[in-house]
């Protein structure tokens, strides 16, 4: 009389392979980070924002607009 016996992995073969599993599926999860704005980039958000406040303040606008300006030039 024969007995089966189950052959499972060995523990280092089923770790290893739940480590890739989910080191897969973290990664895949991990948020690139941004990479820094260049100073038109600035300037030209800034500038946005005033033409948002535009109507609504425009003195406030013209500041934010020359501040865009210097902030692009220095």
């Amino acid at each position: 009389m024969t007995t089966a016996t189950a052959t499972y992995p060995s523990s280092g073969h089923l770790l290893a392979t739940l480590r890739e599993l989910f080191g897969t599926w973290f990664s895949a999860r991990t948020p690139i980070p941004a990479r820094p704005l260049t100073r038109f980039e600035e300037a030209e958000q800034l500038r946005a924002m005033a033409n948002d406040l535009l109507s609504s303040d425009p003195a406030f606008a013209q500041d934010l607009y020359a501040a865009a300006d210097r902030h692009e030039l220095a």
